[in-house]
């Protein structure tokens, strides 16, 4: 505005910059309000370069869910836009500057602006997910996730072609924009992708088919220089379950091992400095394996014992699960698949990498 004193516009500069950044978190509070108010937790909301992202402990269950969850956000935003302009122009009916009158119809176009490109079907935005969630309708989850991804893929070269024809026409910042947002299109969907097929497969394999079994184990009394002899270098695993009386105590693995001073090691027992059960990740024969990392998560361990009616039966590592999601992703996610045999006996395992 020529018409403006350079403080004038300074002030409306920060004022509207923190108008904007407050819309964006509007548009990001519209999407965990509707998340909480269907039981999804809401883990964090992050402001950044390309706007904002909300994280949910979990995914939604139900495709009208994810409909109405990821429509929240540009409804909000186009809810906003609207109102700023409305404002706009009220404000320049009765005679307010043109500077905030000019600033207020950009909070109008940027808010308008950001409902429209959020509401590109291209996946991971949420027009994308809108459309896996009419997808989903129709389909399983995982192959709408295919569908929306390949459909967001399409968008992403787009928007990099757009970005060169404008580098090359002499906007070059521009030009660098639209590239560096196909390209988060196209990274975030098929990390998105990933995600969406590991949990899904995550959800249909059970710990039953992956564990180890029988578990050895080792008694509560037996000292630490003879375990690590007997029984580590032994049998080649990283972690025992510790017993007593027949129950189990807590774990012990090697890096309880290594906090023990090598002198003392022959005068202390396994028992001693055995990580307690409160601590140890513990499941249900019947748990998936997306509630296994689930709980393994929780605790911070890389590994879980199994139990059936308070019996222990298994164990299972981070990376027992990792590699099952990783064949069953190769076999095409069917359930029972990564060759069919069921649970892993002792003898047929080459080690234990945790």
């Amino acid at each position: 505005d020529p018409g403006a004193t350079r403080t004038a516009c300074w002030v409306a500069g920060v004022v509207i910059s923190v108008v904007f950044f407050a819309s964006l978190v509007a548009h990001e509070l519209a999407h965990t309000i509707v998340a909480r108010r269907h039981g999804i937790a809401v883990d964090s909301i992050t402001l950044w370069l390309l706007g904002g992202v909300s994280r949910f402990t979990d995914e939604p269950t139900e495709p009208g869910v994810e409909l109405r969850l990821s429509a929240a956000g540009p409804a909000t935003s186009l809810v906003l836009g609207v109102g700023w302009w409305i404002l706009a122009v009220l404000l320049a009916w009765i005679g307010l500057p043109e500077l905030w009158v000019g600033s207020l119809l950009w909070l109008a176009f940027i808010n308008l602006v950001l409902a429209v490109f959020n509401m590109l079907p291209a996946f991971p935005l949420d027009g994308g997910r809108v459309l896996r969630s009419l997808l989903w309708r129709r389909t399983d989850r995982t192959e709408a996730t295919r569908v929306a991804v390949l459909v967001g893929r399409g968008f992403a070269f787009g928007l990099v072609g757009l970005g060169v024809l404008l580098v090359f026409g002499g906007a070059l910042v521009s030009g660098v924009w639209f590239m560096l947002l196909g390209w988060f299109i196209e990274v975030a969907g098929r990390m998105e992708q990933l995600a969406s097929t590991e949990r899904d497969l995550g959800s249909s394999i059970t710990i039953e088919q992956l564990m180890v079994t029988p578990v050895a184990t080792v008694d509560e009394q037996v000292t630490l220089d003879v375990f690590l002899h007997d029984h580590v270098l032994g049998r080649h695993h990283s972690a025992f379950p510790v017993m007593h009386d027949g129950s189990v105590l807590g774990m012990i693995g090697l890096e309880d091992l290594r906090r023990v001073p090598m002198a003392q090691r022959a005068a202390t027992t396994t028992g001693e400095i055995a990580t307690p059960l409160f601590a140890v990740a513990v499941i249900d024969r019947d748990a998936t394996v997306a509630e296994a990392i689930a709980e393994m998560a929780r605790l911070h361990s890389s590994r879980a014992l199994v139990f059936d009616q308070g019996a222990l039966i298994g164990i299972v590592t981070n990376t027992d699960l990792v590699r099952a999601l990783q064949v069953h992703a190769l076999e095409g996610g069917g359930a029972g698949g990564g060759g069919g045999n069921g649970r892993r006996q002792e003898t047929a395992r080459s080690g234990d990498s945790s």
